[in-house]
């Protein structure tokens, strides 16, 4: 197939985004079929399109100023984005269009092809945890999914979110994103650490990632060294010196460490460096990172929200546990962390769940049937319209 995607908000996006839509590209890429992923152009003196190294080809729309701009602000430079590839189309039309973020939905209303968005988080889910999402942008994301042919989910969580809002079920598909079960494996180099137990904590410090339950519940696992990591966001210095003082004031701060963002190379190494990971935040649209540590066969521990409930079988893959709740968190690092067997079943369970249903290989395979089913949906509506 011939596949475009389209990233209209790339610049803007996390880190975590922009690596899963390069490694979807990838993927699909290495399958056979011929993708280019389109973004805005955000910097000066790049050519406006080049093939990648990971074999699919890289469009750079020039519209807007040459420079990274924040969200609200690629709004005004949609149309002018939609314009550019409907010349495009009209000279090479895709066999489907892949839309990714409401920005790209709203810039794509009328394709050639059959139109798959994709959200990355919607607001009616985000919502139950960051009262600042932007108000009005669930009617945005409905208009955005009823004007696609087909909407993939990451989970069941946002399933149920996109029903809420009136997407019909019946044109939804639910594939995760995936884990490069070739880098995130049990075997490999370890990174150094000195504590006896080391429990790793994945998350930014920003309140909703739950690092605050996190430490609390440090102070009942006694021995046992903390150590925080994360991408960076602009809110985390004052939220991380606001961790630190919570962890002098209950007695853990000489066992709680930062270590900043971690380049993805290091990530593997000191995921196997840990005898537990932790994430527990309030709210996880995709799971991927406690995929990643499965992967490496490392036992988790996360809180029962968004993709993590699909991601972990609790008590099999991995333990879930309530958000906001030390105690449970406690209980759950001082079986985990004093029953060495059960370590053990969980880590095996979760690395053979990580490599059957995250690999990129399947995930690709899955969203490839997804275009297909909404091809033929699509020639099945033309042909009864005529």
């Amino acid at each position: 197939m011939r596949i475009d995607m389209v990233a209209a908000a790339w610049e803007a996006e996390p880190a975590e985004h922009v690596a899963h839509i390069e490694d979807l590209s990838a993927a699909l890429s290495r399958q056979g079929h011929e993708v280019t992923l389109h973004v805005r152009r955000h910097a000066p003196g790049l050519p406006e399109s080049e093939p990648t190294r990971r074999g699919y080809d890289l469009v750079r729309v020039p519209v807007g100023p040459p420079t990274r701009l924040p969200k609200a602000a690629l709004i005004p430079h949609l149309d002018e984005f939609a314009a550019y590839l409907d010349r495009d189309w009209a000279k090479h039309a895709p066999d489907v269009i892949h839309l990714h973020s409401w920005h790209s939905g709203l810039a794509v209303r009328d394709s050639p092809a059959p139109l798959v968005q994709s959200f990355h988080g919607i607001r009616v889910v985000e919502h139950r945890i960051d009262r600042m999402v932007v108000r009005g942008r669930t009617d945005l994301e409905r208009l955005v999914a009823l004007g696609a042919d087909r909407v993939i989910a990451a989970s069941s969580d946002e399933v149920f979110g996109l029903v809420r809002i009136g997407v019909p079920g019946a044109r939804m598909s639910v594939v995760p994103w995936g884990v490069d079960t070739d880098r995130f494996r049990p075997d490999g180099p370890v990174a150094h650490r000195g504590a006896e137990r080391r429990v790793v904590a994945l998350g930014s410090a920003l309140p909703y990632n739950g690092l605050r339950t996190a430490i609390t519940a440090m102070a009942a696992v006694p021995g046992a060294e903390l150590l925080i990591t994360g991408p960076a966001r602009p809110a985390a210095p004052d939220e991380e010196c606001g961790l630190l003082e919570h962890a002098r004031r209950i007695g853990v701060a000489d066992r709680v460490r930062f270590t900043g963002e971690v380049h993805p190379d290091d990530l593997p190494a000191l995921l196997r460096s840990a005898d537990i990971v932790v994430c527990v935040p309030w709210h996880e649209p995709c799971g991927v990172a406690v995929v990643q540590a499965m992967a490496c066969g490392v036992p988790v521990i996360a809180t029962a929200v968004g993709a993590m409930t699909d991601v972990i079988i609790d008590g099999v893959t991995g333990v879930l546990v309530p958000p906001r709740d030390a105690v449970a968190l406690r209980r759950a690092l001082r079986e985990l962390l004093e029953d060495p067997i059960k370590r053990d079943v969980c880590a095996i369970n979760g690395t053979d769940r990580a490599r059957a249903r995250y690999s990129w290989n399947r995930i690709a395979t899955e969203v490839a049937n997804a275009y297909r089913k909404t091809t033929r949906t699509r020639r099945r509506g033309a042909t009864a319209e005529k």
